[in-house]
């Protein structure tokens, strides 16, 4: 028998594994056998029917593996079509659909590097690849690089054309802009783009929920409330509003000062789908502000974080008019403040208190207490220095910290060392307080560590707060101060409580029960003095501000 013929016959082995989906296998006995008809090709008398015989086997290789590779794509076997798309790529590189699904198994891999670099390919061979823009954007937003996903994502959308972008497509450019915003840049632009694209998207389909709820949140980030409005008119109006819409429904009644919708809503953060709010079961009833309590007592229990029940203990003074007893469940680092109080309310920290064994008739989360009384911007205000500190603690931080007669201010600027893009202030924005004559600076900001503070040269900062054990010990140590400047967090909410003179430093877009940051005060707190950044993140505006009415206040 011809020697050749002998050898072509080996060609049936890997067409037989092909067959058998033993693919790996059948890739190896391929390339061998390409690699035996290479070796002999110098053969002159043989080299014609060799080519012909390298270029044939290569053709019903391809020919099969696309078609198997298509068959595991199909069935979302990404695993083995990504084997077989690899072995096609060898040879055939410049189809552009196999490149495509060669992508969605890379991306399904998690090989995020080798479909840039396949995309970068397929620039190079079909430069107005459609499809391809709008896949290369989706990996770049798994990858977290919102902004090149925006670019490609806009390609895509360019090349479509206007008349012919669809709805959802609007709206996942919107999505993009809005991380692009949360996530990097922090621009009022990309709110706007965000906006744009949201809105369009629910022009075109008026009666889809989720193109006004998108809307709905950046309109509220862009401090454009009859926008907001609009949009959220267009949800009632559907009638689909999940819990969450409902819990993010009522935060803007209450931004945009609608408090009878604010009352309506604002008890479903308790049965939303994402980030519930945590709160016990108990069996006793809950207060709904009609029930008569004057032969009563009610449990009041903490909810979300410190700033709100020092806030919700404001309307103590109110409840025991209204309850023959009043028990409150707060924080345990809490507890120690409010324990001993002038109003008769019997505190518990969280982690002994025992609902089952605990005597009360009805109860109440903290948070739904201004819900309960019905009330409105006239009366919302729990007004100042309801809180006192211990006298005995506030002697002891004196002695150690505050014994001179420099004019005390005490920094606070962030809530959560996790970080806050939208509250949260870097250090260095308090810088201006360096170039002030005769004043001491205490940082109130629990976690941190005393070289954040070393870029203040001429009034170094003391980190008092490496002493805070609990809040008592915090309102203890404020108690000495002159003015406090903090950011949006929990010791805004303490130092107006004590009644300390408190300038508060918010975002150009703030959260949403400071219903309104235009006057002396914050409304809820008479003695917070708000002042609100000019543009998103120009700490420099409102901090500057502050300083200057430091000074007109020393004068």
């Amino acid at each position: 028998m011809d020697n050749f013929l002998l050898l072509k016959l080996n060609r049936t082995v890997w067409v037989s594994l092909l067959e058998q989906r033993k693919i790996i296998e059948a890739i190896s006995y391929f390339e061998s056998y390409q690699n035996s008809l290479m070796m002999i090709k110098a053969e002159n008398e043989l080299k014609d029917k060799i080519s012909n015989e390298i270029t044939y086997s290569q053709n019903v290789f391809l020919g099969q593996m696309v078609l198997i590779a298509q068959e595991y794509f199909d069935n979302e076997d990404y695993a083995n079509a990504a084997i077989c798309y690899t072995a096609i790529l060898k040879y055939e590189q410049n189809n552009i659909d196999n490149l495509r699904d060669y992508i969605t198994c890379l991306d399904k891999l998690k090989q995020y590097d080798l479909e840039l670099g396949l995309f970068e390919h397929i620039k190079t061979i079909g430069d107005n690849d459609i499809e391809s823009y709008k896949l290369l954007s989706e990996i770049f937003a798994k990858n977290d690089d919102i902004e090149h996903a925006v670019e490609y994502y806009e390609k895509y959308l360019s090349l479509k054309g206007e008349g012919n972008i669809a709805a959802h497509e609007y709206n996942q450019l919107g999505c993009y802009y809005n991380l692009l915003y949360t996530n990097k840049s922090a621009k009022y632009t990309d709110i706007i783009k965000s906006l744009e694209n949201f809105e369009k998207a629910a022009q075109m389909e008026p009666y889809t929920r989720l193109f006004h709820k998108n809307a709905t949140i950046m309109a509220t980030k862009a401090n454009a409330l009859f926008k907001c409005r609009k949009h959220w008119d267009a949800l009632l109006q559907i009638d689909k509003m999940t819990n969450d819409d409902k819990y993010d429904y009522s935060a803007f009644c209450l931004r945009s000062g609608d408090f009878d919708e604010w009352h309506k809503y604002f008890d479903s953060r308790f049965e939303k789908e994402h980030n519930r709010t945590q709160y016990p079961k108990i069996s006793k009833p809950k207060w709904d502000g009609v029930k008569d309590l004057s032969k009563s007592t009610l449990l009041v229990y903490h909810e979300q974080g410190f700033g709100d029940t020092f806030l919700m203990w404001g309307y103590m003074p109110r409840l025991v008019k209204l309850a023959k007893h009043v028990i409150f469940v707060v924080q345990d680092p809490i507890y120690e403040l409010l324990k001993d109080n002038d109003f008769g309310v019997e505190v518990l920290p969280a982690k002994l208190a025992n609902l089952n064994k605990l005597k009360f008739d009805y109860h109440i989360p903290s948070m739904s207490i201004p819900i309960a009384l019905k009330l409105n911007r006239d009366n919302i205000s729990v007004g100042e220095g309801y809180i006192k500190p211990n006298p005995a603690l506030v002697k002891t931080f004196k002695d150690k910290y505050f014994n001179n007669n420099k004019f005390k201010i005490g920094i606070s600027f962030m809530g959560s060392l996790s970080g806050n893009l939208t509250r949260n202030i870097a250090i260095e924005n308090f810088l201006p307080l360096d170039k002030l004559d005769n004043i001491e600076i205490y940082s109130l900001t629990k976690g941190v560590d005393d070289s954040q503070f070393d870029c203040f040269k001429k009034n170094k900062v003391i980190n008092i707060a490496k002493d805070f054990n609990n809040f008592a010990d915090t309102a203890a140590a404020m108690a000495n101060l002159d003015v406090v400047l903090t950011s949006d967090n929990c010791i805004l909410n303490l130092a107006g409580a004590l009644g300390l003179k408190t300038l508060g430093l918010f975002n150009w877009h703030y959260e949403f029960r400071w219903f309104d940051l235009t006057g002396d005060n914050v409304v809820w707190l008479t003695s917070v003095k708000p002042f609100v950044n000019d543009q998103i993140n120009n700490w420099s505006y409102s901090i500057n501000n502050a300083i200057k009415y430091i000074e007109n206040m020393r004068k």
